[in-house]
């Protein structure tokens, strides 16, 4: 009887010390979940916050994410990428450095780090980000596209176009692949190709302000004004308030002599800025082409009171003649 009670003390013993084992077994499982519940809602909200456009919010959120999980690269990119949207350019390097440091298989984190340097005009270190992500997907346009502004940005002009050309061939659907190339194209004076590239642009996007501007520079460099000024219309259609596409709808119309038009355009130009002065001189040529002299000589005046001193010039030369004949006529 001894022995058997003996046996059942040690049996309870057992039985005791299993369930304080499995109770802390439940506790730390529980605990896990917890935190990965945890961590999840933060990066559900922190997600949820940078699609409303609440940066600052969604960095708070990956924050207390990261205090449960601090070995997510997933975590640190989204924290990074909240950052960049910020202008936080460094800090946002450091969290895609951490991510590629967790997980370097990943392109989108050499991406958006090369998209980051990009920012601060760090082009050789973009140029090596999309490098290395290249080397995980060779296939994706938006690489090659990014990597040619880097290559513009250092003046290696022909590789840019080289990776321009390249992401078109693996995606011809995206309008601004077509509107850079066509924007190098014609700083490199190649009027043919920037136009192609521009038309393409629009027919992929007809409201694509960049692309008609650019095709309107092209055709007023070559003469082809009447072009230019549809273009020009067009784009501002889509921007009433840029003064530099009425500029240049403004220099084709004089191209074609439209005097009354284009000082009409540099009305607008005055009504958006009055203090700019060669809009007042350019007005005064226009209307000293009109015979309108009193117009044409208070707009000189005008531009020289706001420091275009050439206008004093023109108004000795015009106005004083224009003065001389009206005291001969009388």
């Amino acid at each position: 009887m001894f022995n058997y009670v003996k046996m059942m003390n040690k049996l309870f013993t057992k039985i005791k010390t299993m369930v304080r084992i499995f109770s802390t077994i439940i506790l730390i499982i529980t605990f896990i979940y917890s935190c990965a519940a945890s961590e999840d809602m933060s990066y559900q909200r922190g997600m949820q916050s940078m699609e409303d456009g609440r940066y600052l919010t969604a960095k708070s959120y990956f924050d207390d994410a990261l205090v449960q999980n601090p070995a997510s690269p997933e975590l640190y990119f989204q924290r990074g990428n909240a950052k960049l949207m910020m202008e936080d350019y460094h800090s946002a390097i450091d969290d895609y450095s951490r991510s590629i440091v967790l997980d370097s298989s990943s392109a989108k984190y050499f991406i958006n780090r090369g998209l980051a340097h990009i920012s601060l005009t760090n082009y050789n270190d973009a140029l090596f980000d999309y490098n290395e992500a290249l080397k995980t997907d060779s296939n994706d346009a938006q690489i090659y596209f990014d990597r040619a502004y880097a290559y513009e940005m250092l003046t290696e002009y022909d590789t840019a176009l080289s990776d321009y050309s390249t992401a078109i061939s693996f995606d011809s659907t995206k309008s601004k692949y077509f509107v850079n190339r066509g924007n190098l194209n014609s700083f490199l004076g190649k009027s043919g190709e920037a136009i192609s590239d521009f038309t393409k642009a629009i027919l992929l996007n007809p409201d694509d302000k960049i692309a008609y501007q650019g095709r309107g520079d092209e055709y007023a460099m070559m003469g082809e004004y009447e072009d230019a000024i549809h273009d020009f219309s067009k784009a501002i259609e889509f921007e009433l308030e840029d003064m530099n596409v009425y500029y240049a709808r403004a220099e084709a119309k004089l191209g074609m002599e439209e005097f009354l038009s284009a000082a009409v355009d540099y009305t607008i130009i005055i009504s958006m800025d009055s203090s700019d002065a060669t809009a007042y001189y350019n007005r005064g040529i226009c209307y000293a082409n009109l015979d309108l002299k009193n117009s044409a000589c208070a707009d000189f005046v005008k531009a020289g009171e706001l420091g275009l001193f050439e206008a004093y010039e023109i108004l000795k030369e015009y106005c004083k003649a224009e003065n001389e004949k009206g005291k001969k006529k009388k």
